[in-house]
């Protein structure tokens, strides 16, 4: 899948807004904007192996990053997976984020309208962009650890426990109500921790609608500050 993020006041420190652009862009045509590079945001993996991660984020303890992309409307509830394996690995997204100091981690995610999704034509390799929905109910799953190991997108996985050896469940928040917005927040100590993105569209929607299948555009901000 191809994304991309804004690091909005990124530390303490004064830096200006980045943007760093994967061939994607969305309603604002922010894709035209100049691709450039940060030390705390990278696009993929951490390191080789493990979880197709699409992003890896540093946060320090007060900042604030935004990261813009598409995820399997029903990518973290799949009715025709047993439990307790109920989510996609390859249609929701992964997020390797490394905390920095003691801090609040909170996260939100809500559906984004007007995301382009790129498609490659495996006849001749020829690139072309389609909308992406924007009826996403979203899910998210939080688990201590990065995982180096595991073979990459494997099917299904569990976003309410343990599933892996290389990964401890933490946590998960979801649209409980139809809600378009979710938020999570928690104390968090410094070290790695894997964050899944992905919808359950599937509760709310019927087989037939358009909600409930393909591919749909979502907004997540994470944002660290010190306990008041």
């Amino acid at each position: 899948m191809n994304k991309f993020a804004m690091i909005l006041g990124a530390s303490a420190l004064a830096l200006s807004t980045i943007v760093i652009s994967a061939e994607a862009g969305d309603a604002a045509n922010l894709n035209e904007i100049a691709v450039t590079t940060a030390s705390n945001i990278v696009y993929g993996d951490p390191e080789e192996g493990g979880i197709g991660y699409e992003w890896t984020v540093k946060m320090p303890h007060h900042g604030s990053v935004e990261i813009l992309g598409s995820v399997g409307g029903k990518s973290s509830f799949e009715p025709q997976f047993d439990a307790p394996n109920f989510g996609w690995t390859h249609t929701s997204d992964w997020v390797a984020v490394e905390i920095e100091a003691d801090a609040i981690l909170e996260i939100e995610v809500s559906r984004q309208s007007g995301f382009y999704e790129m498609k490659v034509d495996d006849a001749d390799n020829s690139k072309s962009y389609v909308t992406a929905g924007g009826e996403l109910y979203p899910a998210l799953s939080i688990y201590t650890g990065w995982d180096s190991t595991t073979e990459k997108e494997q099917g299904s996985f569990n976003p309410a426990g343990n599933f892996w050896s290389t990964l401890e469940f933490k946590a998960a928040e979801y649209s409980k109500l139809g809600e378009t917005t979710i938020v999570y927040r928690t104390k968090v100590t410094p070290g790695k921790y894997s964050v899944n993105i992905g919808g359950v569209n599937a509760v709310y929607c019927a087989e037939t609608a358009s909600c409930y299948k393909g591919l749909h555009g979502y907004r997540a901000k994470f944002t660290t500050y010190h306990e008041n």
